[in-house]
């Protein structure tokens, strides 16, 4: 199920009509990033907020004069489960204990996060390329339940559920979509044209990856499809900063996956892109942050393998606001070293520090 929310913020409202009792979109990112396929996700929540609990939502459209989109960042598209589908209708609780992974599929919906009892109807969506890592895009078409069903109804907190998003984490979301239902007295509503725009970690920029796109390849033919060059657990090593790059805030983690279990690593600052961003060989990974070094904190990879900081970055580093930083994690894997060296190294991490 869902977590506590980290982040349950009133996203940006552009509507045609009076407002009323309707408060806008609002959105909530799951506090735990789960792991799927060796990449740490982000789980959001959009709904659409209202201060009367005799309100309804009846519709999420898109027509030619007010087309929907819903998008990412994300290479990897919205992450599909493939027991899963294009709407909660397909989402059945029972299945989680086998199918763990199953709870975190993106879906669209109006008031239902599973089958239980959820009426609901879609017409002229394609989702096709949704399901193939593109958007959810529509121009005659829609998401709804006939009036008056209980699932059109605001919950306790005055939330109506519209969609389950997860990508990967520090990517960002963002769409447009319109919304038709009735208020408290029977008149039918509409909000043409309701935003939004999500980030949902860091804001920080990945690179020096080792798999050739955007630097060297990985010095004994071990590039991974994520992270840094490939290790004996069968992946590369993720990392990735959570919380803002905010010094005031001070809550930056650089957390990282894919380690071997037990072993060290030192998380480590650098002014600079190695190589401009290529990187060089260095053990059996590559050697990414450099340039005025600092050593940040070893930690030690769980059973599980990841390991996160847990000093402040902002002070340990030095940084002020304006400055661009690099990051990487060198670790050990002397079990499972696949080039003979030992040692292995995440892929770079940059953050432009902020107030």
């Amino acid at each position: 199920m869902m977590r506590a929310p980290s982040a349950i913020l009133a996203l940006c409202v552009l509507s045609s009509v009076s407002q009323g009792q309707y408060r806008g979109l609002e959105y909530e990112i799951a506090e735990e990033q789960p792991i799927i396929e060796g990449v740490p996700r982000a789980v959001v929540r959009i709904y659409a907020g209202y201060d009367d609990a005799n309100s309804q939502l009846n519709a999420i459209f898109g027509i030619s004069t007010h087309p929907l989109s819903i998008s990412t960042s994300d290479p990897l598209g919205f992450y599909q489960h493939p027991a899963g589908g294009d709407t909660s209708l397909a989402i059945n609780p029972a299945s989680f204990p086998f199918i763990p992974d199953l709870e975190f599929d993106s879906w669209v919906t109006l008031g239902a996060q599973d089958n239980e009892g959820n009426q609901l109807l879609n017409i002229g969506i394609d989702f096709g390329p949704w399901n193939a890592a593109g958007s959810l895009d529509a121009d005659d078409g829609a998401w709804f339940c006939v009036p008056d069903t209980p699932q059109n109804f605001p919950d306790a907190s005055g939330r109506v559920l519209l969609m389950q998003l997860t990508v990967t984490y520090g990517e960002t979301i963002s769409g447009t979509i319109h919304l038709q239902g009735r208020d408290a007295a029977g008149q039918t509503t509409q909000f043409h044209d309701q935003t939004f725009f999500i980030p949902t970690g860091a804001g920080g920029t990945e690179y020096c990856t080792g798999d050739g796109t955007d630097g060297l390849i990985c010095p004994c033919g071990n590039p991974s499809t994520s992270g840094g060059c490939l290790n004996g657990t069968g992946s590369g090593a993720y990392l990735f900063g959570e919380g803002s790059s905010s010094i005031a805030a001070d809550n930056l983690v650089l957390s990282a996956v894919g380690l071997d279990p037990g072993q060290p690593g030192l998380y480590f600052q650098g002014n600079n892109r190695v190589a401009g961003g290529a990187g060089i060989h260095f053990g059996d990974g590559l050697r990414c942050a450099g340039g005025g070094v600092i050593r940040l904190q070893v930690r030690v990879a769980s059973d599980s393998g990841e390991s996160e900081t847990t000093a402040s970055i902002s002070s340990l580093g030095g940084v002020q606001a304006g400055d661009v930083r690099r990051y990487q994690l060198w670790y050990r894997n002397p079990n499972t070293t696949l080039c003979g060296s030992g040692f292995n190294l995440s892929n770079g991490y940059e953050i432009t520090w902020v107030l």
